[in-house]
């Protein structure tokens, strides 16, 4: 009889710690997004343009100023890049615009952005522009395309050598 009592107690312990895990893990329903939703995905990592040009030295020029190690230097290039300017229309509304700077101590490294947008599912007109060179006017890189989004859909619009979208 204390055998049956024994496994009675740990069987109801037992239930008292599964109920409610069933409970948690299968009833209370969880959307992410609504249903005739879909999301854009904007991810970009690339260098701008370097600023500025590189320069002779001439010979003898600050002869004893530099280290031996330098001395054989005969242009001196700059490194700070240019920020990247970015523009995303979506149906002839500007969803997103911003200049992006360059990262590193001396703005010489990639210039990273992320964004993600809940856009209605369905057909779209998207636009996306890029500026990568501060010395020229308007936008380099150009993507402009129709789109169909499913409900649910993630669609990712990255950039390497060109737009691209996934």
């Amino acid at each position: 009889m204390d055998k049956a009592v024994h496994y009675l107690a740990q069987a109801l312990l037992y239930a008292l710690f599964f109920v409610p895990l069933v409970y948690i893990s299968h009833l209370p329903t969880h959307r992410h997004m609504d249903e005739d939703m879909a999301v854009l995905k904007v991810a970009i990592r690339h260098p701008g343009e370097i600023i500025g040009e590189c320069t002779s030295v001439v010979a003898g020029e600050g002869h004893g100023m530099r280290p031996a190690a330098m001395q054989q230097v005969t242009e001196i290039c700059p490194r700070e890049r240019s920020p990247l300017q970015l523009e995303l229309i979506l149906d002839g509304e500007t969803l997103y615009r911003a200049t992006v700077p360059a990262t590193g101590l001396h703005s010489d490294g990639i210039s990273s952005m992320y964004q993600q947008f809940h856009v209605p599912a369905g057909s779209h007109h998207l636009q996306l522009r890029m500026n990568d060179d501060m010395a020229v006017d308007g936008y380099i890189w150009q993507l402009d395309q129709e789109i169909q989004l499913k409900p649910a859909q993630v669609m990712v619009a990255s950039f390497k050598e060109g737009f691209r979208l996934q």
